[in-house]
């Protein structure tokens, strides 16, 4: 069982508020922002017109391809200034999935759900009741045990034109006491001990320092420690907090720009690489960090050009070494 809800976007046209109500919805998710600086200009009026008439309301943010930190920040600078009845959504949409980018972005905030198809969700590692789940001709009566299962994209529904996304959601969609308080401010909270983002941020710990730490989803004392390790390396007040300024760093990293000497400047990547190869850890890729790296590149049976490519990447990330 569940309640009945809607997804909105600038593309909806509603006619009737008061008969989408008549109709048992009691939910509604606006989608607010895209990418790095798009906003649904409907935002407001769909907002103040559900509340009105007394629905749930709650934002989703469909997901581009750029550092997952800076299209967060987007997201809850535009939408911290409603109160919200549902947890904010990453919309994630895409037939080839970079799972890093998932990672990063949920781990920004505790309250987060993904909406996604199989094809994302299943390879996230989140929970169910973490998980909004498109699957459409889905039976719309049980949920299945994910937050929110999206079970038809062609539904009708009085006082709305054509097409309409149809949902069943369960109260894992619900703010509530207990959640995270979502603000402008929300990713500088210390992440919660037995949060699933936890499992992530070790997973990406153990990627980028080799820690071979416990993935246990605690933020114990030595999660903590890795977190402070990582932030030192990157020049950042090792304060164990893993706010906007550390995911960003993860994200530059995992972008993989190509670093070298006469390449385009990327602090924390050169940071990054600088620890791997033993160079001094300065966050400038100069003459000194290209003798190490091209040492580095020796030692692992690669072309020893002193440029960190798509290869010398993919060695320093993918592989234990």
């Amino acid at each position: 069982m569940g309640f009945k809800g809607i997804d909105i976007y600038s593309g909806t046209l509603i006619t009737d508020w008061n008969a989408i109500k008549n109709a048992g919805v009691e939910a509604v998710y606006i989608k607010a922002t895209e990418g790095l600086t798009y906003v649904n200009t409907l935002t407001d009026t769909f907002y103040k017109a559900a509340k009105a008439l007394g629905l749930k309301v709650g934002f989703y943010h469909f997901a581009a391809r750029n550092i997952p930190a800076q299209e967060y920040q987007h997201f809850i600078d535009t939408i911290s200034k409603y109160h919200q009845d549902l947890k904010p959504v990453l919309d994630y949409e895409v037939a080839n999935p970079d799972m890093s980018f998932v990672a990063q972005f949920m781990a920004l905030n505790a309250n987060l759900l993904l909406y996604a198809a199989h094809n994302v969700a299943d390879q996230s590692n989140l929970p169910k009741n973490k998980i909004w789940i498109a699957e459409p001709g889905a039976n719309s009566n049980n949920t299945k045990g994910y937050a929110g299962l999206q079970h038809s994209w062609t539904g009708r529904i009085p006082g709305m034109t054509g097409d309409v996304d149809v949902d069943l959601f369960s109260s894992d969609v619900l703010i509530d006491s207990n959640n995270v308080v979502l603000t402008a401010s929300a990713i500088t909270q210390p992440v919660q001990q037995g949060d699933p983002s936890v499992r992530i941020i070790q997973l990406q710990l153990n990627t980028l320092l080799k820690k071979g730490l416990i993935v246990d989803s605690f933020n114990g004392p030595v999660t903590t420690a890795a977190i402070k390790e990582f932030q030192g390396i990157m020049g950042l007040a090792q304060d164990g907090i893993w706010g906007t300024k550390t995911a960003g760093a993860v994200g530059d990293i995992y972008s993989r720009p190509v670093d070298g000497v006469p390449y385009p400047h990327y602090e924390y990547a050169t940071r990054y690489i600088q620890m791997r190869v033993g160079a001094t850890i300065d966050g400038t890729f100069d003459n000194g960090t290209k003798v190490a790296v091209q040492n580095w590149q020796a030692r692992h049976g690669l072309v020893a050009d002193g440029v960190v490519g798509a290869v010398t990447w993919s060695k320093m990330l993918d592989e234990n070494v």
